[in-house]
């Protein structure tokens, strides 16, 4: 649940005086006002909001097509209210289709309906570019005049009011993602609806219509009365909400809409003289633009399988980007699968907050990332206890350069952990070491507002602020530039909880972003036509190529959803080289974009700058007159492949996200391609895109290329960036309209099913990590990907063979060992006592573990090397299937070869370096054959990329380095260098 911020400013106002008074002297702490300009950073406001008003009243000669006066003029028609220049984004209004109607179904100040808002001819609706937000009181309201039928007071037909969660709705009243709805018809009668529900309002009510328009305010509670207060020409209704809603939520986007049935009819908001449509509040950061993260864990259904810790996200997340969760321990150690149900989102006690009833934590699976500032700002309200100010349980919020952390304040691999008491002590922790030789503290309250900025890298500094009461904290060593956020709670009692609350991040880094290159084709056939409502339901940023924002194009863009083309401004398209008129043609592209400018993510600058003959000074030269007209927005630029090899050819400062392309070229040139890009980086805070093909035809490079092999390649594209968080975005190229699917079927499959998982933040498989056993003190240490240590324990006795897997069910994998001497396998849940104790195979036996049936857990299993036979047991005791695979001297391999969750035989050949791999448990027929590795390797498998597929790869003892390889590949996608000489290979998921 999100609040209005105005009280928190009200407490910050009345602490400041005393954090700069009394925090010198009791905390020997520079307060953060006082740092100087290179010292620390100062905290993101990243909790930005005012009152909301449009007139619409503006000029009818502005109602001209193709905008038809919707975002024209706004910081002129939008008088009131302190938030300003918002615009509207033209939706379907429909139940059927994402399409919205032509232009001219919307339009503002009509000549013939002047200062109102105009709806005609079926079906349509628009978006509010920044979703209402509750005040510190839990309330927020819309209010607004509206005639449902213009000239009719007794017909059915009806204009809508509609508050959703999600920013991706299409507008109507009845669809499942729309919480609150109410129609109102031309002949008075009222009804409410809540997602879900179908048809059927869940309640109705009539008011007798008058000769003019229906003056409507609806107020929103998003407190435990769950009330709906509807005032509709003086007369009011109170309605509480349906059973199924626990609270309201407390930010919402708002959608206005029309339902007509009959030509000629239309429906208008507004009185014409100034009164048109007011909002007591809206979120200005939210969708603000591209870099944002707002979490506000509203509304979601939390009696799902995960307690809705990852349901709902692109809804209850209101900003561009969205991330999803894991659980994590949240204790010491080696990581374990954590307590079940010890976190849930949206429960009946404590509703639209993420809520810890056990010692646990979790993790954002996307870090919060530095920006050219070198900074980041991570900002939550955190409930240490619900209902005390005196315990000494604790909330804690972590960053940590390592994804595979347990979320424990105290870990070696946190890079600043705070701990906060709900008595208002606390303290925080840098890789283990307390900051503080003793806690300090802050006045108690019932919540905390935490904001905590961090300078990245060399620069060592961070800022913390506390319900206003500011610290500055040097830190101890470099900090990480994509730091992992960790959120948990410490309740030592049955029935007691903590909850966070309201996350807001400044940037997040991973891939965010989904979307194609030149999405309003310029070409024929299609002549300019706009293709973005085609690719709609699976992207989230598109970019438009060389053209004209007064084309009305941008009308159609969700907020910071959409890349202006700025290179016929910057190049000179008639002789070559850079435009001399460029600052003034950069000032026209920024007219021409107008009260649409919170439509525009980024800026992309002339598409391969260097293959069209500029040079480095010119391209540079660019970028500044870019940033001069476009302070705010991101810059975008593509190298082409030569030129990443040219040392001439550099990236200029100043751009955000830079990428490369060259098609069709595999998965081994693209991985090295990206890290040549990523060594002519500007500055190690730049970002990184990757443009899959789409197409084959006319593109240079692709024209052999199947449907199938562009497909497969799109998901190696997919699996890359997924292995690195500095790649935020893929931009597919192209998408040149409807036929597409036909074309391509299979690509557009993928990329179908790529960016519905970027845009609704689908949790994909857990990366695998390694780590070592030392036998000479019988220690497991295991490792995140970048190879720094997360956790050690020991376990097991002198001879034992280690083991890795989820021994309990789906989750961490936590250790065991196998003892020779017994044949005895000794597994443990909790990587310290025996959780599992059975005997199993004969002598000289090697010792396997795998889910060989997909029940969800790992069970034992040998391979006989006397007969080249393996023996899998479902039950940990008995034999399920025993098969016959490989030649005397193989090596038993077992993964999920094939993806379906069960774990199959395979072998590797120490001879030839040679692994078949079989993807059945009753058949030796390889399914994989492949070459990896160097003699004297020692085997692996993992899932090295996030495709929820193992693959080959092998650790190579002289050098202590581990290599992953791609699906049925010799190409390295995964490489670490970990451990001692004599320790042995580990590979698992560590969380």
């Amino acid at each position: 649940m999100v609040l209005s911020t105005a009280l928190g400013r009200r407490i910050a106002s009345g602490t400041a005086a005393l954090a700069l008074a009394v925090l010198p002297a009791v905390l020997g702490l520079q307060p953060a006002a006082a740092a100087a300009a290179s010292g620390p950073p100062t905290p993101t406001d990243l909790n930005t909001s005012g009152s909301f008003a449009d007139s619409f009243t503006q000029g009818t000669e502005l109602d001209t097509d193709p905008m038809y006066g919707l975002n024209v003029g706004l910081d002129r028609r939008e008088q009131d209210g302190t938030a300003r220049q918002i615009s509207y984004t033209r939706v379907s209004g429909r139940w059927d289709t994402a399409v919205p109607p032509a232009p001219w179904h919307v339009q503002t100040s009509h000549p013939q309906h002047p200062n109102k808002l105009l709806f005609s001819l079926g079906h349509s609706a628009v978006m509010l570019d920044a979703p209402a937000l509750a005040d510190e009181s839990g309330h927020y309201t819309v209010s607004t005049t509206v005639d449902p039928v213009e000239g009719d007071t007794t017909g059915a037909d009806w204009a809508s009011i509609m508050l959703s969660r999600s920013h991706r709705s299409t507008g109507y009243v009845t669809n499942a993602d729309v919480d609150l709805g109410l129609t109102v018809s031309s002949g008075g009668k009222l009804a409410l609806f809540h997602g879900g529900g179908g048809e059927v309002p869940f309640w109705t009510g009539r008011v007798t219509p008058g000769p003019g328009p229906f003056a409507v305010s609806l107020t929103v509670s998003t407190g435990a009365d769950r009330l709906v207060s509807l005032t509709v020409d003086g007369t009011r209704f109170d309605v509480t909400a349906p059973a199924g809603v626990t609270r309201w939520p407390s930010s919402s986007y708002l959608y206005l809409g029309a339902y007509l049935d009959s030509a000629g009819e239309v429906t208008t908001f507004g009185d014409g003289t100034g009164h048109g449509l007011a909002v007591s509040r809206v979120d200005t950061t939210a969708a603000s633009g591209p870099k944002p993260f707002v979490d506000t864990f509203d509304g979601v259904p939390g009696d799902t399988a995960d307690f809705g810790l990852d349901q709902q996200l692109s809804a209850r997340q209101p900003s561009p980007a969205s991330a999803h969760y894991t659980q994590v321990s949240g204790a010491p150690g080696l990581p374990v699968t954590p307590v079940a149900g010890g976190v849930r989102v949206n429960s009946p006690d404590r509703p639209n907050a993420l809520s810890f009833t056990a010692p646990t934590a979790v993790r954002l699976d996307k870090p919060a990332t530095a920006d050219l500032s070198g900074t980041y700002t991570v900002h939550a309200v955190l409930t240490p206890v619900v209902g005390s100010r005196t315990s000494r349980d604790w909330a804690s919020l972590v960053v940590s350069g390592s994804e595979a952390g347990t979320g424990w304040v105290e870990g070696p691999d946190v890079a600043l952990g705070l701990r906060i008491r709900a008595d208002g002590t606390l303290q925080l922790f840098q890789h283990g070491t307390a900051t503080w030789a003793s806690e300090q503290s802050v006045p108690a309250a019932d919540s905390y507002r935490v904001s905590l900025a961090v300078a990245a890298g060399a620069a060592r500094q961070a800022t913390l602020v506390v319900n206003g009461a500011a610290f500055t904290v040097p830190a101890t060593a470099d900090l990480p530039r994509d730091g992992y956020v960790y959120l948990g709670s410490r309740p030592s009692t049955t029935g007691q909880a903590g909850t966070v609350d309201d996350l807001r991040i400044s940037m997040i880094g991973g891939l965010s972003y989904y979307g194609y290159f030149d999405i309003m084709d310029p070409d024929a056939p299609n002549n300019s036509a706009d293709h973005s409502a085609e690719v709609a339901s699976w992207t989230n940023l598109n970019g438009y190529l060389a053209q004209d924002p007064r084309k009305g194009y941008l009308d159609y863009c969700g907020p910071a959803s959409c890349i202006v083309d700025a290179g016929y401004q910057v190049y000179d398209q008639a002789h070559g080289g850079p435009n001399p008129d460029a600052p003034a043609a950069l000032a026209g592209l920024r007219a021409a974009i107008g009260s649409n400018i919170d439509k525009v993510a980024a800026v992309y600058v002339i598409d391969e700058p260097y293959y069209h003959g500029l040079d480095a000074q010119q391209v540079q030269t660019a970028v500044d007159q870019i940033r001069a007209v476009f302070p705010d927005k991101m810059i975008h630029l593509t190298m082409d492949a030569g030129s990443l090899f040219n040392p001439a050819d550099t990236i200029p400062s100043g751009v955000d996200v830079v990428g490369f392309d060259d098609y069709c070229k595999g998965r081994a040139t693209v991985r090295d391609e990206l890290s040549q890009l990523e060594r002519k980086l500007a500055s190690p805070d730049q970002h990184l895109m990757l443009f899959p093909e789409s197409i084959t035809a006319g593109l240079w490079g692709c024209e052999h290329t199947t449907d199938a092999a562009m497909a497969a390649a799109n998901a190696e594209y997919r699996a890359i960036a997924g292995t690195d968080p500095r790649v935020v975005y893929l931009q597919d190229f192209r998408w040149l309209g409807p036929d597409q699917p036909a074309t391509y079927p299979l690509t557009v499959a993928e990329q179908q099913r790529e960016g519905r998982a970027v845009v609704d933040a689908t949790p994909h498989p857990p990366l695998s990590s390694v780590g070592v056993y030392r036998p000479g003190d019988r220690s497991f240490h295991e490792a995140d990907r970048a190879a720094a240590t997360i956790g050690s324990a020991q376990f097991g006795a002198a001879g034992d063979v280690p083991l890795v897997g989820h021994w309990t069910g789906l989750g961490t994998d936590t250790i065991g060992v196998y003892r020779p001497s017994s044949q005895t396998f000794l597994l443990s849940a909790d990587n310290a006592t025996a959780t599992v104790t059975a005997r199993f195979g004969n002598p000289g036996d090697v010792p396997l573990v795998g889910d060989w049936s997909g029940q969800g857990r790992d069970t034992i299993g040998v391979y006989r090397p006397g007969d080249q036979t393996f023996y899998l047991s479902n039950d940990n005791a008995t034999v399920a299937y025993a098969i016959k695979m490989g030649n005397p001297g193989d090596t038993p391999l077992v993964g999920n070869w094939s993806g379906q969750g069960r774990d199959t035989i395979g072998v590797y050949r120490p001879s030839t370096q040679m692994f078949y791999l079989s993807n059945s448990n009753t058949s030796a027929n390889p399914d994989h054959v492949v070459k990896f590795g160097n003699p004297g390797d020692v085997p692996l498998k993992g899932d090295w990329d996030g495709t929820g597929i193992d693959t080959v790869g092998v650790y190579r003892p002289g050098d202590r380095t581990f290599f992953g390889a791609a699906r049925d590949s010799n190409v390295v996608v995964h490489s670490a260098t970990y451990g001692d000489l004599d320790d042995l290979p580990l590979i698992g998921n560590w969380g």
